[in-house]
């Protein structure tokens, strides 16, 4: 099935020439489903939908680990799980393999993992798991890992629910602010605090959370303040807006209607029976019309002036 070449490969970061044992297929069955080889070396296979899963390491720290390999070689072994067609599919340790890879390490240190997986789903599960169960990482690293597998802490949550007797269709809400905190080994309330961070849109003060320059009560407390000035600035701003519309209203003034005058009272009366006007007014001042027509200036009005 397999064969031996020594090949130039590039793989991650630099390319280097080194043995590798190559698959003739580039694919391999998993779970009733193939998927693509993402690099074979010696006995071990990774596939992109695990390395996809590991931490996110950059270029300086990445570079640490390969000297830090150079020198003391490598401590912690590749975990592997062992398919029933007898492939190792790493697990974790990813990132030191491809160090080991671009070293040229060819005694690596590789341990079996015995899980009764069901589905790819189920390895991303225990990866993200035992990711977060590491004690070398920060609160912060831990949530930001769990956080971005979200989606599947929360599918494995209502797995587990399905299997307690819930039924397939599971319809009640998952606290997965709760799950996250769970899986991260981090209380439930600086859960929630972190995700408020992320949330909130305040680039600077997520930034410095990230990089554990603020810790997350700190950066929550931040961003709480943020949301207060911004709500006062909105409310401010919307009570600024209906005083301005309101002042608006005062400054227009409807034109008051010319009114029509009639002779004698019956013509006022016909005028008002047959709805050619809304008022008739009858008054012996015609100063005193303007001020009564004034109060309603928009209506019609017809006028008789009594003369003594």
């Amino acid at each position: 099935m397999f064969n031996q070449s020594t090949v130039d490969c590039c793989v991650g970061i630099s390319c280097v020439k080194f043995k590798i044992i190559i698959i003739m297929s580039n694919t391999i069955q998993l779970f009733n489903k193939n998927y693509n080889v993402y690099y074979h070396y010696q006995d071990l296979t990774t596939i992109w939908e695990l390395q996809s899963y590991q931490s996110i390491t950059d270029l300086n720290r990445y570079n640490q680990l390969k000297e830090d390999i150079t020198q003391n070689g490598v401590i912690d072994p590749i975990l592997y799980y062992a398919t029933p067609d007898g492939i190792k599919l790493v697990i974790d340790g990813h990132i030191r393999l491809k160090a080991c890879i671009e070293l040229e390490i060819s005694d690596i240190p590789k341990k079996e993992i015995r899980e009764n997986f069901a589905l790819l789903s189920d390895v991303q599960f225990w990866m993200v798991k035992h990711q977060c169960q590491r004690r070398n990482l920060t609160p912060v690293e831990k949530l930001k890992f769990a956080c971005l597998h979200e989606e599947t802490i929360v599918k494995k949550a209502k797995e587990n629910l399905s299997k307690a007797g819930r039924g397939d269709n599971v319809k009640d809400k998952i606290d997965t602010i709760l799950e996250i905190s769970k899986l991260a080994g981090i209380g439930r309330t600086t859960t929630a605090r972190y995700r408020s961070v992320i949330n909130s849109g305040f680039y600077g003060i997520i930034s410095q959370m990230l990089n554990e320059k603020l810790s997350i009560s700190a950066a929550y407390n931040q961003v709480q303040g943020r949301l207060k000035i911004k709500e006062i600035n909105i409310a401010s701003a919307i009570e600024n807006k209906l005083a301005l519309e309101e002042k608006q209203q005062l400054n227009i003034q409807p034109e008051i209607q010319e009114p029509q005058y009639v002779l004698d009272y019956h013509a006022g009366r016909h005028l008002l029976i047959t709805n050619q006007v809304e008022c008739f007014i009858m008054a012996k001042d015609k100063t005193k019309v303007k001020d009564t027509m004034a109060q309603s200036p928009s209506l019609k009005y017809a006028v008789f002036i009594i003369e003594d």
